[in-house]
């Protein structure tokens, strides 16, 4: 396998729009914890939002690049990544399977463990609306 730059797509777009928003709902949660911890816990736990905050930011650095890329091919006549198709149903399953191992391996209140949890809610999330498209076609 070459090491070749794929060219964005509606649908990288979409997914990396769509793990930016399940990584901002994890880090709402996680700031929610936050707040009803005991001062040495709650150092602790703004280590994580911390870190998560972090992957956030390059989440948003990676959708702006790709946004741009996108708006100079597509121009106005490209869609709104809202209505982008869902993906097969097979790859989608295979990466929340993938998922949902990562989360396994993690240590709750971590930012690996709410980042791997955000990906298994996006993916869960998503399969079902790749199920839904499915079967109304």
């Amino acid at each position: 396998m070459t090491d070749q730059k794929i060219s964005p797509t509606n649908e990288e777009l979409r997914l990396t729009s769509d793990n930016f928003l399940a990584r901002v709902e994890r880090l709402q949660a996680l700031e929610e914890q936050k707040r009803e911890l005991p001062p040495p816990e709650t150092a602790e736990m703004a280590l994580e939002v911390e870190a998560l905050t972090r992957e956030i930011l390059e989440w948003a650095e990676k959708q702006s690049a790709l946004a741009a890329q996108v708006a100079i091919r597509e121009g106005e006549d490209g869609p709104p990544i809202a209505v982008v198709p869902a993906r097969e149903l097979h790859i989608v399953l295979n990466e929340w399977r993938a998922a949902e191992r990562r989360l396994e391996s993690e240590q709750p209140g971590t930012a690996g463990f709410e980042s791997a949890r955000a990906d298994v809610d996006r993916l869960r999330d998503e399969y079902a609306r790749a199920y839904h498209q499915q079967s109304n076609h």
